[in-house]
């Protein structure tokens, strides 16, 4: 079990250890289709401009970005716009004897090529009448193109592997639809010893284009290679402007076979017909990784490299990608890792998902994937527990005897742990609902009481909403799958009350912890409830810690157990001491079983 006390306060930003040389982030401006970018959004007060402006003459070839006040005079734009390209023409011609005129600027009307006046406001020469309006800047006319699809920002890993996919990092776009944007690939012709060498003949590069798609994937023909990838933005059948980025860094070599390659031979093709091949696991955030502690105390097998988010999330997607499942669920998820990399890569293969947040100020969560052509979503909900014990008259009498210990009821309400549930429907038969939660139990070694009050709650909530919907669809059968971390061992109070349906006010579990007894409590559900994977010997695996805490509870009565995959070899776990590791991109180890309907 892992001990993360005072980590949060220790968290800080790094990159792995390499020289990187500047990110190559260029838009592509098409000069035949010569126009000035407008971008405003309503009721704010500026209006941004960018055009690219050509002149061999004058030796000039560059992206213009001015942003200006919606009331100023139209006058003082077109002015600045003529000091800003003069300005540079000068600078390209100190040493020689080109006399730089000044650039004349214009603003036409399209109805009779008459000037528009220059006491128009900005607003209105580049947002209201944009569709009547033209730009002549010296000879070149210029068409206004507002608030077209924009790629914003982008950038590619600071580490790429042999045989690992690669996706654009940090994609964000404006006025465009994020999964209908074009993703082609290029690498380059020439291979290079080092980041130093290759930024030294980048001029000397043929770039071969090699995919397109959001993702592209080396292999070991490409180590010591550059790669580039030109980005295309839409909305609808409209198309916005080509950017082009360079990775900082060479394709490296890959650690060789992982463990969760050998596991992908299980997977290989999907669950089939009538089973659904469940995923769960906890990826361990970067928030617990990127610490002086984490990397000297918690996870010191693993070398820094390794604990590496950039690192490890070649792995994570590898991974996810090569198990082909149908609902997965991920504990520990970073949201910038959920919105930058899982949800690109997933939903390009056809499997969306969405993100639920912890409470509090935690930048970390769990997440649910479906693949579209088996399940259906819908209707999700968060639920924080510590706010349902307190608010929710389900559990108030629950919440009364909390109270009795002081520290007890502190404790409770400090955590800030959260249960997504979901509402799935089954595609090839609408009959079938499922209700699906997902989540992530306090972690403290001396917390099984709070654990168990977590899980009963969680219960609670899970069989409100399938009586609602078994209320709302009497003509469908609605089952449960109970996913998670629950940072509890097979003996541990959880674990019985998932499959025992009983814990009894005498429970061992209650009394654990002196100053925070928890007196007059019992749970209980009628749901036939088993782990699907069993109990492992471990999920979790630390130089601190191993045991069993993750488990995919499911209902016997609704499901049959197809497939369980294998878990990795002792060998494998320990061959470089503990996990995290160069193999393993987390401290757990996923849980992957098939289940079936049964048939009614």
């Amino acid at each position: 079990m892992r001990h993360r006390a005072g980590l949060l306060a220790a968290v800080y930003h790094r990159f792995n250890q390499c020289r990187f040389f500047s990110p190559q982030f260029r838009r592509i401006f098409d000069m035949s289709l010569q126009k000035v970018v407008v971008t405003h959004e309503s009721e704010t007060p500026t209006v941004c401009l960018s055009f690219r402006y050509k002149e061999d003459r004058l030796k000039v070839d560059r992206i213009f970005n001015l942003q200006r006040s919606t009331q100023e005079d139209l006058g003082n734009i077109l002015t600045r716009i003529s000091g800003n390209i003069q300005k540079i023409a000068f600078k390209k011609n100190k040493k020689s004897s080109i006399d730089i005129e000044e650039i004349p600027v214009k603003m036409l009307r399209l109805d009779n090529e008459g000037i528009v006046s220059e006491d128009t406001t900005c607003y209105d020469s580049f947002v209201g009448s944009y569709n009547n309006h033209k730009l002549l800047i010296g000879d070149n006319h210029y068409i206004i193109d507002l608030n077209p699809p924009i790629i914003k920002s982008m950038d590619l890993p600071k580490n790429m592997m042999a045989g690992f996919p690669v996706y654009p990092n940090k994609f964000e776009t404006v006025y465009a639809e994020k999964e209908h944007c074009v993703f082609r690939w290029f690498k380059s012709d020439l291979k290079f010893e080092t980041e130093k060498v290759a930024k030294a003949n980048l001029n000397k590069i043929k770039w071969i284009e090699v995919n397109v798609g959001v993702a592209c994937m080396t292999t070991s023909e490409d180590v010591g290679r550059l790669l580039k990838v030109v980005a295309t933005p839409f909305l609808g059948e409209r198309k916005g402007e080509n950017v082009e980025v360079m990775s900082t860094v060479l394709v490296s070599a890959c650690p060789g076979e992982c463990p969760f390659e050998r596991r992908h031979h299980f997977t290989r093709t999907l669950a089939g017909e009538n089973s659904l091949r469940v995923i769960s696991y906890n990826i361990l955030a970067e928030l617990y990784t990127d610490s002086d502690h984490a990397r000297s105390v918690l996870f010191s097998s693993c070398p820094p490299y390794a604990l590496d988010m950039d690192y490890r999330k070649q792995l994570l997607t590898k991974e996810l990608l090569g198990y082909n499942g149908d609902l997965i669920c991920l504990q520990e998820v970073d949201e910038k890792v959920f919105n930058r990399d899982l949800y690109p890569v997933l939903s390009s293969q056809g499997i969306e998902g969405y993100y639920t947040a912890k409470g509090g100020q935690v930048t970390e969560g769990v997440a649910i994937f479906c693949r579209r052509n088996k399940l259906r979503i819908l209707d999700r909900n968060r639920f924080i527990l510590s706010n349902e014990l307190q608010n929710n008259t389900l559990f108030a009498d629950m919440w009364e005897k909390v109270q009795a210990s002081v520290d007890l009821a502190e404790r409770m309400i400090q955590r800030g742990t959260v249960l997504q549930v979901s509402v799935l429907e089954s595609v090839e038969n609408p009959s079938k609902l499922i209700v699906v939660g997902i989540t992530h139990l306090y972690f403290h070694p001396d917390a099984d009481h709070i654990r168990l009050l977590q899980a009963g709650i969680s219960l609670q909530l899970l069989q409100q909403v399938m009586s609602l919907y078994e209320t709302k669809h009497p003509e469908k059968e609605v089952s449960l799958i109970f996913c998670g971390d629950f940072n509890s061992t097979p003996e541990c109070g959880v674990y019985r009350l998932m499959t025992t349906q009983l814990i009894d006010f005498d429970d061992m579990d209650w009394n654990i912890k002196s100053s925070e007894l928890v007196k007059g409590v019992s749970l209980s559900h009628n749901l036939e409830l088993d782990s699907a994977c069993g109990c492992p010997p471990y999920t979790n695996y630390t130089t601190g810690f191993y045991g069993c805490l993750d488990y995919i509870f499911y209902q016997t009565d609704k499901f049959t157990i197809k497939q369980v995959i294998p878990m990795p070899s002792h060998e494998e776990v320990t061959q470089h001491v503990a996990l995290p590791s160069i193999t393993f991109p987390s401290d757990h180890i996923p849980l992957i079983a098939d289940l079936t309907f049964r048939v009614r």
